[in-house]
């Protein structure tokens, strides 16, 4: 199963780049943010020009469209910022798109989703006895930030040996852990940076963000291809970057990222 993620930038001229990335990268799950261009279109255009076959899951989400060519997928969850769904009746994703932080100060907001989302997400966990959850989407939030690492939040480390205890205790309270992979993008060892780039006359100021994420739970280790995640920053006919270097805004201002999880056979 390899999922592709995006936040389109509202960019109603985006299908066939989308189109592009998934035939090039063989997606099996597109999930995208802030999408605003024809679903019915991209669907269309997928069959006719690649001779994918896709279809749009159910969701009432406000944020958030997925479409994919898996057949067994059933909406578990939904709400204006997330949803849940179950694919082939064992592995929950869970995408999602949280307020922004760049603009304004969402971060009570912010973290009264994620605290509604992880709860939802392990009232899943155990009606289906799994714990093979991955969430994906743009977190708005960085790695390295409180609401990411916080046992209330998102709970998510950089270092598996760590989470394979699966849970951590906390003032009492048992908290679940997830593995966040997602670390491995920080710092200049390789481009790019980050998935998007924003300027500020702060104090603090970090340009290059890693607010698109995939997080999973430790169980879901063995099956996380490592070297399938990535950022993507080009197309056969396209860069997805401005002379810069910076996400090309004419076509989104974020990144896209893809990640491989083998199939449970």
């Amino acid at each position: 199963m390899k999922v592709l993620f995006w936040n389109t930038h509202k960019n109603t001229n985006i299908n066939p780049t989308i189109g592009e990335l998934i035939a090039e990268n063989n997606a099996s799950i597109v999930v995208l943010a802030e999408y605003t261009a024809n679903s019915d279109d991209l669907l269309s255009s997928l069959r006719l020009q690649y001779g994918i076959t896709m279809q749009r899951y159910n969701s009432c989400c406000e944020r958030i469209t997925i479409i994919g060519t898996v057949s067994n997928v059933e909406m578990r969850f939904d709400c204006d910022h997330s949803t849940i769904q179950i694919i082939n009746g064992k592995d929950i994703l869970c995408c999602t798109h949280l307020n922004s932080k760049i603009y304004s100060d969402h971060q009570a907001q912010r973290e009264i989703m994620i605290e509604q989302l992880i709860r939802e997400i392990c009232t899943v966990e155990k009606d289906l006895e799994s714990e093979n959850t991955i969430i994906v989407g743009d977190f708005n939030i960085n790695p390295y930030d409180l609401s990411c690492l916080d046992a209330r939040y998102f709970h998510s480390l950089p270092i598996y040996e760590e989470t394979k205890r699966r849970t951590r205790k906390v003032a009492g309270n048992e908290y679940a852990m997830f593995y966040n992979p997602m670390w491995r993008f920080l710092g200049d060892i390789e481009q790019p940076y980050g998935t998007y780039y924003h300027n500020n006359s702060g104090s603090i100021n970090t340009y290059w963000n890693l607010y698109d994420q995939v997080i999973i739970r430790p169980a879901l280790r063995e099956r996380f291809i490592d070297d399938s995640l990535k950022i993507i920053t080009e197309t056969h006919s396209k860069y997805l970057l401005d002379s810069k270097g910076h996400p090309n805004k004419t076509i989104s201002d974020h990144l896209p990222i893809i990640f491989e999880i083998q199939e449970d056979f």
